[in-house]
């Protein structure tokens, strides 16, 4: 907020970084205004770095994903594959690539990379008895949550509750692949911890 001349205040939308060197934080430049409202009200505090660029998904349907380039201090909007049929939408990265996973009525989920030219490419969709196993049966995937990071992703629906992980493993001769299973979830029980992993 600044002070206008009338006497009143305006919005400046306005980037801040802080700087952990000198213990201090900086304007780097103004937000587009668009992009402000998006940011603040329908985007949670999860963020993706890679590449240079800070990347949050919007919560609000249709999904789109918003971008910042940190050295050249530039904004972008990214569209979202099905965003208006998507019931979530999360972003993890994988393999040094912006990832989004996401799912939609009928019993579909799906995960696309970003490649060149900020183009979504569909790489992998999750196995229908899988899905169909965390979604209880019902083809419904609009409470479902993701997280990924060190060679793994995984959907679930509440804490403590059966996920879905798809996760980098190691075959002969130092090839690597990912694979699709189930785990049973993880849930501290009276102070101790449940089985993590089936």
């Amino acid at each position: 907020m600044s002070e206008v001349a009338s006497g009143g205040a305006m919005y400046e939308p306005t980037l801040e970084m802080y700087d952990a060197r000198y213990d201090t934080w900086k304007i780097v430049g103004p937000m587009p205004v668009e992009f402000a409202v998006r940011l603040t009200v329908w985007t949670p505090n999860e963020s993706v770095y890679t590449n240079g660029v800070l990347y949050w998904m919007t919560s609000a349907r249709a999904y789109s994903v918003m971008g910042f380039e940190i050295i050249s201090n530039t904004w972008r909007e990214l569209s979202v594959p099905m965003s208006d049929r998507l019931e979530f939408a999360a972003l993890v990265q994988r393999n040094e690539r912006l990832t989004l996973v996401g799912g939609g009525g009928g019993g579909d989920a799906c995960v696309w990379e970003l490649s060149e030219g900020e183009i979504w490419c569909l790489i992998e969709k999750v196995p229908m008895e899988l899905g169909m196993k965390l979604l209880g049966g019902k083809p419904s995937w609009g409470s479902t949550k993701c997280v990924g990071g060190n060679g793994a992703i995984c959907l679930y629906r509440e804490l403590g509750s059966g996920m879905i992980i798809w996760r980098e493993v190691e075959e002969e001769e130092k090839r690597r692949r990912w694979e699709w299973s189930w785990g049973d979830g993880c849930c501290l029980v009276r102070g101790k911890e449940s089985k993590i992993w089936q």
